[in-house]
């Protein structure tokens, strides 16, 4: 591959709608992370069914700029009013907010979008060189690799939630079981149909994540109080140069974060939540003054700022390469290929490379537009934060019910949506985890079908998993991911006995 063929996809940006939708992504990814309790799952889920009649790249680049964006505009709230407006976000705020509050509220706000930027543009760039070479690697999977690879997935979307393992496997559970419903593509027969006609069809998955992040989420926001519209924003004037170009003075830190942002990205359901716990504490733990982090050190900003937006390009990896989503909201990006008849995964580099460094290309592009909209429009940004939930929540269920339906043509995907919403907004009640649900629904079809591929050729003998080199490898892999816990539990256990004697 010529080091110049990634570039070929800045041609695909010439479309004005594909201009017109980055955009938008970008203008409504800041808003929606800044906006605390929404998230950019709720975005994506509303706006997926508007992107139907879209081009592919047109539609991809539309979710990306949302799901981009949210991770700088998180950065906006944790440190003018000391409130995440992302998960991943949290660590930004213990040192953006200490140095908005001693009057440097100008200096946090550039140090964090451009490490963001920063972050954004290199996994861009990994993204374009790295996926090719991975996708000439996976085209060699048959059906027992796929297989081995998509329970590979399985198994670390269960360690992610390591402190609610025993609900994160319940969840995935109720997924695979919730992906079984209709008719059995191999026996024609029915599961779980109990004679609706409408279920016959299976539970369609857009419907499945609008009611389970967008209606949940508008539920609870319909709930809660307006809290933040009391909290006061902490005075900020325009951006400064040298205050932008600042996180060049820690190179080992913005690699370290880059490094650190892409690999948690690539992991299946892990999320950029622990990246930047990962990268903050990595920089502290490398800093000769560790005692400074959370009392406004600028270095915390720029550690977890790039780790957050380096995600972006390792999630999407493993959607490109191996057709698995790295996390729910590359699960629900997945849908966009899947309506208009494309399969991710290796064979996606030689059907569609336009696409694919299209979407390389579009990467880049939103990090540039979300960079120029944030330097001179973050006051108004701001000022977003004040808005009542409770109005944001009436907002949220009205566009969920508009697009549930849009993609059905029914009321069957109204429905279907109002019962994943009252699922999940139990589940955000009853503080169990929805995102290893999606993932499980996602990856069932795939599970399933593998395996059934798998049995067929090798006339039922399962040692065809040890039989065939890179399946014994993921077997192994897997093996490994789960007795690690056990392991370390045992060893913790001899060393506690220790300690005692």
């Amino acid at each position: 591959m010529s080091w110049l063929e990634p570039f070929v996809g800045f041609a695909g940006l010439a479309e004005p709608v594909v201009l017109l939708a980055i955009a938008i992504g970008a203008f409504t990814g800041i808003v929606i992370g800044i906006l605390p309790g929404i998230g950019p799952g709720v975005a994506i889920a509303v706006m997926l069914p508007l992107t139907y009649g879209m081009s592919p790249l047109a539609g991809i680049t539309l979710l990306l700029g949302i799901y981009v964006g949210a991770y700088y505009g998180g950065a906006v709230t944790s440190i003018l009013i000391r409130t995440p407006g992302e998960a991943s976000s949290i660590m930004t705020m213990f040192d953006g907010a200490p140095m908005a509050e001693r009057g440097e509220a100008e200096r946090a706000l550039s140090l964090a979008f451009a490490s963001a930027f920063i972050g954004g543009i290199a996994s861009a760039l990994v993204l374009a060189f790295v996926a090719a070479p991975i996708s000439q690697f996976t085209s060699r999977f048959g059906a027992a690799e796929n297989f081995m690879a998509a329970l590979l997935a399985i198994i670390f979307i269960a360690r992610a939630y390591e402190r609610q393992l025993g609900a994160a496997v319940m969840m995935i559970g109720v997924g695979l079981l919730v992906g079984t419903v209709g008719i059995d593509p191999t026996s024609n027969e029915q599961r779980f149909t109990f004679d609706w006609t409408a279920l016959q069809s299976g539970l369609p998955l857009v419907p499945m994540v609008i009611g389970l992040f967008g209606i949940a989420q508008a539920l609870v926001l319909l709930a809660s109080t307006p809290e933040a519209s009391g909290k006061p924003l902490a005075a900020f004037g325009k951006p400064q140069i040298g205050h932008f170009l600042e996180p060049l003075r820690y190179p080992r830190t913005l690699l370290r974060s880059l490094g650190i942002g892409t690999a948690i990205g690539i992991l299946p359901g892990v999320g950029s939540a622990l990246s930047t716990t990962m990268s903050y504490f990595a920089a502290r733990r490398a800093s000769k003054d560790p005692d400074s982090y959370g009392k406004g050190n600028p270095e915390g900003i720029v550690a977890a700022e790039t780790a957050n937006n380096a995600n972006s390009g390792g999630a999407m990896l493993t959607v490109l390469t191996l057709g698995i989503p790295g996390d729910a909201i590359t699960a629900i990006i997945m849908g966009v290929f899947i309506v208009h008849g494309i399969v991710p995964g290796p064979t996606l580099f030689a059907d569609k490379p336009d696409l694919v460094y299209g979407i390389f290309a579009g990467l880049i592009s939103i990090n540039l537009a979300i960079i120029l909209m944030l330097l001179f429009l973050a006051r108004p940004f701001a000022r977003l934060s004040q808005l009542d939930p409770r109005w944001l929540g009436a907002a949220i269920l009205a566009l969920c019910f508009t697009g549930a339906y849009s993609t059905t043509s029914s009321m069957y995907g109204v429905w279907v949506a109002m019962g994943a919403g009252l699922l999940g907004w139990a589940c955000a009640l009853g503080r169990l985890p929805v995102i290893p649900l999606v993932l499980g629904l996602v990856l069932g079809d795939i599970l399933e079908s593998t395996l059934r591929q798998t049995l067929t050729v090798s006339s039922g003998d399962w040692s065809i998993f040890l039989h065939r080199p890179i399946a014994a490898v993921l077997l192994l892999c897997c093996a490994l991911a789960v007795l690690q816990p056990l392991l370390r539990q045992f060893k913790q256990g001899l060393r506690a006995r220790e300690a005692r004697s």
